[in-house]
């Protein structure tokens, strides 16, 4: 499990630093934009791929401490077999779901991988990366999540 702690902790690190970047890039931009009346392009398409990477890796923080959506009220209204039954397949689907996400955004990645970006010529194929890693986080996160929800659970403590 200190193999789990560790890629916590780095998909944290890498989403706040992401985050503190891109808010001080956009501050930046509008410095640019509205002081100094010169905009920089740059800064607009590394923001963007900022975000994706934040998106994709910010879903298994979400996952992870159970605040994605779902329908709690509903699921806990329910017996426990029934809650046991309807919970095991909300997680199938979501995994499933994750799964399509990782095997596209390989496809995406593969096929962008020739290709740079128009102003920093990055490879769109890294950039692109953010959707099957974040995804293989996602499933992992997702899988723990459930386990250790059912835990939970079973203890009481949920």
């Amino acid at each position: 499990m200190k193999g789990m702690q560790l890629i916590k902790k780095v998909t944290d690190g890498l989403v706040v630093t992401f985050f503190i970047s891109l808010i001080l890039l956009v501050f930046a931009q509008v410095i640019f934009r509205f002081v100094f009346h010169n905009s920089q392009p740059w800064i607009d398409e590394l923001s963007r791929f900022l975000f994706v990477w934040i998106i994709y890796l910010g879903g298994t923080i979400t996952i992870r401490k159970g605040i994605n959506i779902t329908f709690d009220l509903l699921i806990d209204s329910l017996t426990s077999k029934t809650w046991m039954v309807v919970f095991t397949i909300v997680n199938i689907l979501c995994i499933f779901f994750l799964l399509l996400i990782v095997v596209l955004g390989f496809n995406i990645s593969f096929i962008n991988r020739v290709q740079a970006s128009s102003l920093l010529g990055l490879n769109m194929g890294i950039v692109t990366l953010a959707i099957p890693i974040g995804g293989i986080l996602m499933i992992v996160s997702q899988i723990e999540y459930y386990l250790t929800t059912l835990k939970k659970r079973k203890e009481g403590i949920c």
